[in-house]
């Protein structure tokens, strides 16, 4: 069991610096000035640095206004916390409020970046001061609470750190050790990069005594480069050249799936491509070298990400890359290879001719894009299926072709008007080989009377499905009632009858649900049958509440899906228990005593299932693996474990101490452990945001 002594955390909070990597910033920071809003530009990849002196105890209130970019705000202390993240749902324009409360006296820093890091299309945004006072009271306490929730979580995770070998199964010890690795980067890089070299040793062995004649092979597969992509997302923004290494040196494993499909080629490709991006901020010039080596051993789709991003940091990198990138696809087989049919779409849609709406500048001659984009319509249409229904790669080609092609309507009439009609009998060709699908199609688009007419004169073995299609589409515009009509009249299979007029009855209460009528949802819930499918569809109720609700509202709707899910503390099955955990989550916002009380009995339940788990190992299901369960392949008990760690997490930052204290319950060391790095990475995260 973990403990925290008051005195650790006394000298934590004291003595502890916490450095936070923020990500590439471009330039200087420049200072902040009442009266002098600033108006910048900012693309993809990119990041603003603004810094302002403030004193201690002092209130800054700014305001971004996004004039067409959706942007994220960060704030720091003088030291490098991160104190705030602010982003509002308002898209790409709108004003992002953003609050500072000065616990000492220095510069403190504020960054503006895009909301998606992948951003690529430039925008424009103004930040100015709206206010810079002395804070109140409250305010002042709240940024202690803030403060100190974020010393106990590092404290925790510092604990953790030092308990992953309890972990017997090597991918889930590396796994922890990635995730841990993340989190404490910011306050000891020394510790973290000790972490990460412990899990990339663990998962090369994983590597190592990999066998593909094993039974389980395709896991071990899917597994191990799993936590090959968690190693490359911790270290490609700090030590590109480590990911590299690391990536390169783990090729040794052999995709199950074979030489067709999804070869591990193209995966790989990927996997450095993903580092290229990451590193095209900080370094162009590497990332582009990088993405030069990558089109040497073939295609991928995620050379654009990389070519985004040259465009507006190095133009004549881009153009170069695009350059080689249209070589290299003008003398491939598409229809062999569906990641280079994936690449050729993307660099025809991203390189637009000059004149076409909202397309940046091309990177290709006018000829280039030209002679590509007639490939495209030959090679789409000198495929024919060898028979009805088959899925091959050049299929899964074509159909990327032909809708890439359906997708520029304006080029097609271009560079190749003459085929347009075969390029849309093509696509008929790949989408309609089911006679009901031209049915479904027509009653889709049509009247609801010529729907009718429709179903009526399908094929026999067909109409019941037809007419459930007709009724499903008058239930969307709200009338049920013809909608149950449809259904007794024209659906004379007693067994498709009941079930068709129940998924009606599911399609009014989600209608219910997504429009916020929760008090029509919630009687119509009251008797519904059979009781997990309604767990399940009072989870999505739970999911509703919170939206412009007042908080007394709240609670009550709470209330009442906490007493219909039964009187009893434990849940009665799989479903159940996840809407008790949904509940534990949504209480936490407005009342902490309510959502310990409904999460804190499943914890004696889960320990009751893990003992069980351990007794029927391997006896249809498997649950443990070297001692470990396992928590990652869909076992009912796993997956329960993951969500009482997650649920715990949330309650952490409402009651730290009572969150850990419920985690130290939990029997199975491994999942205990990952209930407190759950708690851990929830306070230290755990900023202001909107």
């Amino acid at each position: 069991m973990l403990e925290l002594g008051r005195r650790a955390l006394l000298l934590l909070c004291t003595s502890l610096s916490v450095q936070v990597s923020i990500g590439q910033t471009n330039g200087t920071s420049s200072a902040l000035r009442p009266g002098l809003p600033i108006e910048r530009t900012l693309a993809g990849g990119q990041s603003h640095s603004y810094t302002i002196g403030l004193d201690k105890d002092q209130f800054l209130q700014l305001v971004v206004e996004q004039l067409g970019i959706d942007v994220v705000i960060r704030t720091f202390s003088p030291s490098g916390q991160r104190l705030g993240e602010f982003d509002s749902p308002n898209g790409a324009n709108g004003p992002e409020p953003v609050t500072v409360t000065a616990a000492a006296s220095g510069q403190y820093r504020i960054e503006v970046a895009p909301l998606e890091p992948r951003e690529v299309q430039p925008g424009r945004y103004e930040v100015r001061i709206v206010e810079i006072r002395k804070a109140t009271e409250q305010e002042l306490k709240a940024a202690r609470s803030q403060e100190l929730l974020n010393a106990r979580g590092l404290a925790l995770l510092l604990e953790v750190t030092q308990a992953l070998d309890q972990f017997h199964r090597v991918g889930g010890r590396a796994a922890m050790q990635i995730r841990a690795a993340q989190l404490l980067w910011a306050a000891d890089e020394t510790k973290a990069r000790r972490l990460m070299l412990q899990a990339i040793d663990n998962v090369k062995e994983i590597v190592a005594k990999a066998d593909s004649s094993d039974p389980n092979y395709f896991q071990v597969f899917q597994s191990a480069m799993q936590l090959r992509q968690q190693v490359i997302d911790g270290l490609a923004s700090r030590d590109p050249e480590s990911a590299l290494d690391f990536l390169r040196s783990t090729r040794t494993l052999v995709n199950p799936e074979g030489p067709r499909g999804e070869a591990q080629n193209n995966r790989e490709l990927q996997l450095e491509l993903t580092i290229a991006s990451r590193i095209a901020g900080k370094d162009p010039k590497q990332a582009f070298r990088l993405a030069e080596d990558t089109l040497k051993e073939g295609a991928s789709r995620n050379l654009i990400d990389t070519l985004q991003q040259l465009r507006t940091r190095e133009p004549e990198l881009a153009l170069q890359l695009s350059h080689d990138i249209a070589a290299k696809l003008a003398n491939e087989d598409w229809l062999q290879h569906p990641e280079e049919a994936n690449l050729a779409v993307s660099f025809l849609q991203t390189n637009r001719p000059a004149g076409t709406s909202g397309a940046p500048p091309s990177l290709v001659a006018e000829s280039e894009y030209r002679d590509l984009f007639k490939k495209v319509i030959t090679e789409a249409l000198s495929y024919s299926a060898p028979y009805p229904n088959s899925y091959t790669p050049e299929r899964n080609s074509v159909q990327i072709l032909v809708n890439g092609l359906r997708s520029m309507s304006v080029e097609v009439q271009n560079y190749g008007a003459e085929q347009a009609a075969a390029i849309e009998r093509k696509w008929q060709e790949l989408n309609n080989n089911s006679p009901l699908q031209e049915y479904s199609t027509f009653i889709n688009n049509a009247p609801i009377d010529a729907a009718l007419d429709a179903a009526s004169r399908a094929p026999a073995d067909a109409r019941d499905q037809l007419y459930q299609q007709v009724a499903s589409k008058v239930a969307n515009t709200g009338d049920i009632s013809r909608a149950r009509q449809i259904i007794t009249e024209h659906i004379t299979s007693p067994q498709q009858l009941q079930q068709a007029l129940r998924n009606l009855d599911r399609q009014d209460l989600y209608s219910a649900i997504s429009a916020g009528k929760l008090d029509d949802a919630l009687r119509s819930l009251k008797d519904f049958r059979p009781a997990n499918e309604r767990a399940q569809m009072l989870t999505q109720v739970i999911n509703r509440i919170g939206q412009g609700i007042k908080k007394a509202a709240a609670i009550a709707y709470l209330d009442q899906v906490r007493n219909m899910l039964g009187a009893s503390a434990r849940a009665e099955d799989q479903q159940q228990m996840s809407a008790l955990f949904e509940v534990a989550r949504a209480f936490s916002r407005y009342d902490s005593n309510r959502a310990f009380a409904a999460v804190e009995p499943l914890i004696d339940q889960f320990n009751d299932m893990a003992a069980a788990a351990s007794v029927l190992n391997g006896f249809g299901q498997k649950y443990y693996e070297d001692g470990d369960m396992i928590v990652d392949n869909g076992n009912p008990v796993g997956n329960a474990g993951n969500e009482l760690a997650r649920t715990l997490g949330g309650l952490a930052l409402t009651d730290f101490e009572r969150a850990k204290t419920a985690a130290d319950q939990i029997r199975p060391a491994d999942i205990r452990i990952r209930a407190y790095m759950a708690i851990a990475e929830q306070a230290i995260q755990s900023t202001p945001s909107r």
